[in-house]
């Protein structure tokens, strides 16, 4: 094998290597914070200090294992590409910057977000933010190559999910995030009590919570190309595209009804009994 074609099969392959190391990578990240939380009984507002780095690092690896999944199915001359490449190398670079402060923040019991104690804390506040753009630009991005890609491998209303789930993904993940940073807190009304909060989760059940909307915005980017996948394997083709984009257009309206009602200061409405 020549060096042009070990470098032009290298190439093609990087982006999806990228996405599956950082997948795998969080996955057993995830496994290892399990057993600190076990282990170290501090907290930070009355949950233990290693809940966000478990959080992000569970989001990340579904978020960096279904880019990897999509950009697989591309065309190897458009994952060979400049553009594919850059986005994966900037997504890997963010990632390790972005889990490398929280995880070391909270190993020291700290704040990793909106924590403007020092001029570095702030600083690294608005590095993160810079960061957590890349991340999520980058379903944006493989989303506009997958919309190119004239021979992609997958069926015409999976390519539509897909698309569709990326790309309304990350603008609604990016309106969620900047009101978040713009509140300078998830939480509209105070930190809430422990009693009044979502297991797990930390959502508030008594108030506004910009995070429930957010999470819907974020894993728009797989329950829209899922869905895509079953109404493929599951329905007649006349209305398998009609479906997806119904199942798509459904997703945009509940996380806006979200939205509006967190910065009305109104508990999340599928928090709230019937």
């Amino acid at each position: 094998m020549g060096v042009r074609t070990l470098h032009m099969r290298l190439g093609e392959t990087l982006p999806e290597r990228v996405y599956a190391a950082i997948s795998i990578t969080m996955v057993a990240a995830f496994g290892l914070t399990l057993g600190l939380w076990a282990l170290d009984s501090r907290t930070i507002d009355g949950i233990s200090v290693w809940a966000k780095p478990l959080k992000f690092e569970l989001a990340l690896a579904i978020h960096a294992g279904t880019l990897a999944l999509i950009v697989a199915r591309l065309d190897p001359r458009l994952r060979a590409g400049p553009v594919m490449q850059a986005v994966a190398l900037g997504f890997l670079v963010a990632c390790i910057i972005e889990m490398g402060w929280i995880i070391a923040q909270a190993a020291q019991g700290q704040h990793s977000h909106f924590n403007d104690s020092t001029a570095v804390h702030r600083a690294m506040f608005s590095i993160m933010a810079f960061c957590a753009v890349i991340i999520t630009g980058a379903a944006g991005a493989v989303a506009l190559a997958v919309w190119r890609d004239s021979g992609f491998g997958a069926p015409a209303p999976v390519k539509a999910g897909i698309v569709l789930g990326l790309l309304g993904g990350t603008l609604l993940t990016l309106i969620t995030a900047f009101a978040i940073g713009a509140h300078g807190s998830p939480y509209l009304g105070g930190i809430p009590d422990l009693s009044a909060r979502m297991i797990l989760t930390g959502w508030s059940l008594s108030g506004g919570d910009l995070r429930v909307a957010h999470f819907l915005a974020t894993h728009m980017m797989q329950a829209v190309p899922i869905a895509a996948v079953l109404a493929a394997h599951a329905l007649p083709g006349r209305v398998q595209l009609p479906l997806v984009i119904g199942f798509a257009t459904l997703w945009i309206l509940w996380t806006l009804v979200e939205f509006r009602a967190a910065l009305s200061g109104e508990a999340a409405i599928i928090l709230t009994p019937v």
